[in-house]
């Protein structure tokens, strides 16, 4: 008996292998009088350097000791084709503006221009379904006051965002 209760207090108070989660984070936020979404993706720094390897890219390290140049690369390169915006069909391109890394997280920073709203626009994020597959993806998108939010897994990774999300 005492056994049993050992194994369950364990469970409990996470004594016992706890399970793993995996998820991005993904915040679009537009902004009227620049015309553009300003584009924050955080990822576990560890998940996403394994991934960039499946590429080979066996010795990367994010670290900020490596060669930016080159990891920016690598990085632009990787969200280009796992987040993708477009509307009417055609793939919009947006500019990497750079990142930060934050203990054990990377931040990415994108900017997508747009001189009027296209409509319907759509986001598909997979960051990470190629490495992993339970990884989640969060997409949140916000406009003045509105706010949307999205779950990304791998049988559904593409939303429609309708025009009127865009009346303001």
């Amino acid at each position: 008996m005492t056994k049993y209760f050992l194994g369950f207090f364990w469970s409990l108070f996470g004594l016992a292998p706890l399970h793993n989660f995996y998820v991005s984070t993904t915040s679009v936020r537009y902004v009227p009088n620049e015309n553009s979404f300003q584009i924050t993706t955080q990822v576990f720094l560890d998940d996403f350097e394994s991934a960039l390897r499946l590429y080979g890219n066996e010795n990367i390290s994010l670290t900020p000791d490596g060669s930016q140049v080159k990891i920016d690369s690598l990085i632009e390169d990787y969200f280009r084709k796992n987040i993708i915006f477009s509307a009417k069909g055609e793939k919009m391109n947006f500019d990497f503006l750079g990142k930060v890394y934050k203990i054990d997280v990377l931040v990415a920073y994108m900017e997508l221009k747009m001189d009027t709203i296209v409509s319907p626009l759509s986001i598909k994020n997979t960051i990470l379904f190629d490495y992993l597959s339970d990884q989640k993806n969060i997409i949140h998108l916000k406009l003045a006051s509105k706010r949307k939010s999205f779950l990304a897994v791998s049988s559904k990774s593409i939303f429609e965002i309708p025009k009127d999300f865009f009346d303001f």
